[in-house]
């Protein structure tokens, strides 16, 4: 995953810089400038990465992720800084999500789970939802009504805890890198694409199976696509 998002940020400086210098002159930040709304919608993957110490003292490492679907809005504003270059800043919000990031069944024997094995009476699913992001977008307008941008910014989402655990964090908090498109027409509609990388902060589940020694430690990760319809004023 830190590779993944080492790439998307190297791919996309080098985007928007031979975007700027291969840019048209009909090309303006101005066709941009102003606040706007959208609607969005959204599908995503996460996993966490991670380890499990049951009630022995055992230690077993491993992963487990699930996909889902989310559907929200963003509000933001964009700011000319050039000719072509413009900087948004802006905040999302999408209801949804549950996806899981650990889990353990009950009737696992010695198996697989969330970060490893699990005891029989150790069933629980860690879900995160509601997905929040502030971010900035550097961006450079490379057509007529098109501007690509990078996104940089900070993801929260609530936790939800069932089963024979406890301790949970109350929500995750994490960096976002992405990359976007943005195709607008005259009248202030548009289309936005893009594609974005959460690195969400460490966590750890105590309480696994009623035990005080037992406990899961991992590192949740998110890919998200999404598509925006909104307009700008």
């Amino acid at each position: 995953m830190k590779a993944l998002r080492t790439k998307i940020g190297t791919y996309a400086i080098a985007l928007l810089i031979s975007c700027g210098f291969e840019a048209p002159l009909m090309a303006g930040s101005s066709d941009f400038s102003g606040i706007y709304g959208a609607l969005t919608g959204s599908a995503g993957g996460a996993q966490i990465r991670g380890r499990h110490v049951d009630r022995d003292g055992q230690i077993s490492e491993g992963k487990v992720g699930g996909v889902f679907p989310v559907a929200g809005y963003e509000i933001g504003f964009n700011l000319p800084l050039g000719d072509i270059f413009f900087l948004g800043a802006g905040h999302s919000w999408s209801k949804g999500g549950n996806a899981s990031l650990a889990k353990a069944d009950g009737d696992v024997k010695g198996g697989s789970s969330a970060t490893g094995q699990a005891a029989a009476d150790s069933s629980f699913n860690l879900k995160a939802k509601n997905l929040s992001e502030v971010y900035l977008m550097p961006s450079i307008s490379i057509y007529d009504n098109s501007a690509v941008y990078v996104k940089l910014g900070r993801t929260i989402a609530d936790t939800e805890l069932t089963g024979s655990a406890t301790g949970a964090p109350g929500n995750l908090t994490g960096d976002l890198l992405g990359v976007g498109t943005i195709a607008m027409t005259e009248s202030g509609l548009f289309i936005k694409t893009e594609g974005t990388v959460t690195r969400f902060n460490d966590i750890r589940i105590v309480g696994v199976g009623g035990s005080s020694g037992a406990i899961v430690d991992g590192t949740p990760d998110m890919v998200m696509g999404s598509v925006a319809i909104g307009f700008k004023f």
